[in-house]
This record gives structure tokens, sequence and C-alpha cells, in this order.
């Protein structure tokens, strides 16, 4: 395989199997499985009654006055199994262990053996795996051990305990291993909806300031160009003062449809999309970073702003997922600079996009004003947010005189903001 195929073939998406839901270690790491409480409580009623009638039927069979002490803690040890499979699975392991020890010098076991497969059965969908593994080894070294040195039976009878061992654990691991399976399944769905509902309430926050944004520029600018056509005295400022208010209110308008499309993206069908977005402005994704800053410098300076403008590198190499935020950096700024600058407020934009990441720098001349327009407070905090899910930083303060909004916008590990 070549060099130049393998990082293509490196970034696949992954295809999920089945087979991998049963890795061993995962497995092992698998806990015990719920019993219902009603369940139990028969349970242990039933095996108490037995145990107590097992104690009972050895002391009146035993030799003499002498109690059979093995058989009585083998009966006590099968029964603590059992009140362990019941209420304490992760003691069933240690306790069956204990029972297999009583059970071996004993050449006669039919009752505790008979528990002893029973117990193996219960605990395949009870205990943990690893508690499983190690009752089901032990059971079978036992029973190498009592039926070739103890029983004396014969390797005949042991090869028809080791399959029956098997087959009794069999139906109760199957089921412990589909219900952790379904468990699995149901958790990765839970974490799905979480992530879809954390990305749909990210993307409404992102919408919500960007419509901010659109609106706050859009009418301030139309605010500040009604009062000077209000005050002026030349009837060709006020044309040309009515002629950028409906310019104004005509891109503005135009980013609100484009921002309720987006809104709606999800309750339409793709197949609908294209005819709905029909007639509206490109997305942000394609802004013409060169037009964006010659519209910027034709409003601030038509208010009275002067405003000088200096870019260095290649505009076009700026990544379209960076330039709706420079955009919005660049129109927070000058509503900012309209809102709280006075008449002949000079300005200084200048931009410098490098082969990983552009630096953008916004300076206006504070000058005594007076602002009578409402302000937010929220449009810089935004941006700051919006620059730092970008991988970048934004910082704003007084700088000698002039105010500064000072942005570094990284073109790699970034999020993507729509």
């Amino acid at each position: 395989m070549t060099e130049s195929i393998r990082p293509h073939i490196a970034k696949l998406p992954r295809i999920p199997t089945a087979w991998r839901t049963f890795k061993l270690a995962e497995l092992l790491q698998v806990g015990s499985s719920p019993l219902s409480p009603w369940f139990a409580f028969a349970f242990a009623v039933f095996v108490t009654v037995s145990a107590f009638d097992d104690v009972r039927l050895t002391v009146l069979t035993g030799p003499g006055t002498q109690l059979p002490w093995l058989l009585i803690s083998c009966t006590v040890a099968y029964w603590a199994v059992w009140m362990a499979l019941a209420f304490r699975p992760q003691w069933v392991a240690v306790l069956f262990a204990l029972q297999l020890a009583t059970m071996l010098p004993q050449a006669l076991v039919a009752g505790p053996l008979l528990a002893a497969f029973g117990a193996i059965a219960v605990a395949a969908y009870r205990v943990s795996l690893r508690s499983l593994a190690v009752m089901v080894g032990g059971f079978l070294v036992w029973q190498i051990i009592w039926v070739l040195f103890v029983a004396h039976l014969g390797i005949v009878q042991l090869w028809a305990y080791i399959p029956v061992t098997l087959l009794f654990t069999a139906p109760g691991l199957a089921i412990k291993l589909l219900r952790d399976r379904a468990l699995q399944v149901a958790r990765n769905q839970k974490a799905a909806d979480e992530t879809a509902a954390r990305a749909a309430v990210d993307q409404r926050a992102e919408l919500a300031r960007e419509l901010h944004d659109v609106v706050t520029h859009g009418l301030t600018m139309i605010a500040v160009q009604a009062n000077l056509g209000k005050i002026s005295k030349e009837e060709l400022a006020k044309e040309h003062a009515l002629t950028e208010i409906g310019s104004m209110a005509r891109n503005s308008l135009d980013d609100l449809r484009r921002l309720i499309v987006a809104m709606r993206t999800d309750e339409r069908s793709s197949e609908d999309a294209p005819a709905q977005d029909a007639g509206l402005r490109p997305s942000v994704a394609c802004i013409d970073l060169e037009l964006s800053f010659a519209d910027i410098q034709k409003q601030l300076t038509g208010l009275g702003c002067p405003t000088r403008i200096t870019t260095s590198g290649d505009l076009d190499q700026t990544p379209n997922g960076i330039r709706p935020t420079v955009l919005r950096i660049l129109q927070e700024s000058a509503t900012n600079i309209v809102k709280h600058s006075g008449k002949g407020a000079r300005c200084e934009i200048s931009m410098n996009v490098a082969h990983d990441h552009l630096e953008l720098v916004i300076r206006n001349r504070m000058t005594p004003g007076n602002p009578r327009l409402p302000v937010s407070g929220t449009g810089l905090a935004g941006l700051r947010e919006r620059a730092s899910r970008l991988g970048g930083t934004l910082e704003s303060g007084t700088d000698g005189g002039w105010w500064r909004v000072h942005a570094i916008l990284p073109f790699k590990d970034r999020q993507t903001l729509h």
C-alpha cells in the first residue's frame, strides 16, 4: 500500500460490528444482573427451609451422639451461596469456593452437588462474568479431583459432569449477555439523543447571537442615517440618507430571511430546501471579505467616520468557516463606533492573513459623544465566545486615546460555526 493512499484510508469511518460488543475485556467488566425483590425473598425462604430440613435429617440419621459436622457445614455453605445469589451476588464466588471445599472430602454429596449445579445456573445470569469464570473454573477442577480421587467413579463419569456444567451455564449466560447488549444499545441511544440535543442548543445559541448582530448592526445604521437625514437641510443629503436606509433595510431583511431558513432547516426535507432558499443572499460561508470591508468603509465614512482599511496576505485563503465571524466582528465594531463616537472620529481597520491564522485589528479615535442609541452590552461578549469556539482570541479596550478591537483566529483546531 502506497503512502499516498494510506492517509485516506485512515480517515474512513469505522463501521460498528456486533462482535465488538463481545470483547473478553469488556465481558469481564459486566456486573451483576438484577433480581426482583419478591423473587429473591421467595428464593431465600425456599432455600432456608430446604437447608433446615437437610440439617434436621442429618442430625436424626447421624451415628450415635456425634454430630456430622462436615455434612452440616456443607449444608450451611450451600445455603450461604444461595443467600448471596439472592441478596449479595458479589460474595457468591468466595462462598461457592467454600462450599466446594466442604464437599470435596465426601464420597456421597448428592444434595449439595445438585445445589452446586443449580447455583452455577443461576449465577450465570446473576453474578459478574469475572465471578462466573471463577465459579465454573473452580467447579470443573473440583469435579476432576472429586471424581478421580475421592468418589472413584472413573473418567467416564467425569465426561458426563463437565458437559452438564456447561449446559447449566449457557441459558443464564445468554440471557445476561442479551440483557447487557440491550442496555448498551439504550445507553448509546440516550447518549446520541443528548449529543443531538446539545448540538441543537448550541446551534440555536449561535443563531441567536448572529440574529443579535444582524439586527443591531442594521438598525443602528438605519437609525443614524435617519438622524442625519432629519437634521440635514440639504435635499440631496436627505435623499442620500433615505437611499442608504433602504439599502441597509434590504440587506438586514436578507440576513433575517437567511437566519429564518437556517432555523427551519430541521423542519423541512432536503428536497424542498433549494426551492425555499431561492432568491436569498448566499450563505455567510461564501462571504466576500474584500466586498465586506468595502461596505463597512463606505458605511462608516458616509456616517462621518473617515475609515482607512489595510490588508495583507490573500483574503481568499480565509476558510469559509471563519468568514462569518470576521464579518460579525466588523459589523459589531462598526455599530459600536457609530454608537459611542462623535462625528469625525477616525477609524483604522487592518487585517493580516497568514498561512495558519488571520489577525484583525479595528481602531477608532475616542471622541466626546453622547450616545442616544440603546446599548445591549452583549455584542463583544458574544464575539469573544465565538472567537474562543474557533480556537482564537478577541480583546478590546483603550489604547492611547483609541478604542481597539484585536482578534486572532486560527485556521486549524477549531469548531465549525454555522
